[in-house]
């Protein structure tokens, strides 16, 4: 398929922004290539889902061993979630066709929009002092094994199902049942996330759900943008990187929330 001049650059752009974001807080690539492809250069939103996963799962490789080489990541202690939560991209992918575009849009759109103001105001150590104080995650440490397994295989059905890569969910596992500081938290699911995304773009490949010549260009230019996120994270502090994700998401929130009106 031939691409012309401008979208080439709206893809290089979404690209780019896309390895930023998902370097940075454990986000997902769908929040640009998908409102880019669909929106501006007219493709099947099932088509843009597997073209972006793949995005997805480049950024996640590199950023997530940018974080590796920094020792903010752990690979020992996840490899039931990577291996279940690849099994179910791969099968979540089948199903996208059924996937209510217009619900998930505004499900997403709300949920991160809120997540992302809360997190910018009140920064990260309020929020994770008053969420630990309102709950007690003893009983997800006691039984992290089975948790891990089903919860595994569920984020990776839904990331494969809707293309949000879910290392978000991920990190924030990680990050309370765990105990991860935040830089691990987002390392260690980054890594899982290049499984996840990557087994969920091959089962969107081999059933025709994917723009091949996108996912090279935009992929191309998110290794730029994943190379610079990551090592950005791995400098700034706790509290300062809670409050850029807490930015990032609320921005991301909204985009999301637009695109059913537009």
């Amino acid at each position: 398929m031939y691409i012309d001049p401008l979208s080439i650059s709206l893809l290089l752009i979404a690209g780019f922004v896309s390895g930023l974001f998902v370097s940075i807080c454990s986000g997902t690539a769908a929040a640009y290539i998908i409102p880019i492809l669909t929106i501006f250069l007219g493709k099947s939103i099932y088509k843009t889902i597997g073209t972006s996963l793949f995005v997805d799962s480049i950024i996640s490789l590199i950023a997530g061993l940018v974080f590796l080489r920094k020792g903010n990541a752990r690979i020992k202690d996840v490899v039931l979630i990577i291996f279940l939560s690849g099994i179910g991209a791969f099968i979540g992918s089948f199903f996208t066709s059924y996937a209510p575009e217009f619900g998930l849009n505004i499900y997403f759109g709300i949920v991160l929009s809120l997540f992302g103001l809360n997190l910018f105001y009140n920064g990260l150590s309020k929020n994770v002092d008053f969420i630990k104080s309102k709950y007690s995650f003893s009983f997800f440490k006691k039984y992290k094994i089975p948790i891990f397994i089903i919860g595994g295989f569920l984020i990776g059905f839904g990331s494969g199902l809707t293309g949000f890569g879910g290392a978000g969910f991920i990190a924030i596992c990680l990050f309370f049942i765990l105990d991860y500081d935040i830089h691990t938290a987002i390392g260690t699911s980054l890594i899982i996330m290049f499984f996840l995304a990557g087994s969920a773009s091959i089962s969107h490949f081999l059933i025709g759900e994917f723009i091949l010549d996108a996912a090279l260009i935009s992929g191309f230019a998110a290794i730029f943008g994943a190379i610079i996120g990551s090592l950005y994270a791995n400098r700034i502090d706790s509290e300062k990187l809670g409050r850029v994700i807490g930015l990032i998401y609320l921005l991301v929130g909204i985009v999301l929330f637009a695109r059913v009106f537009i």
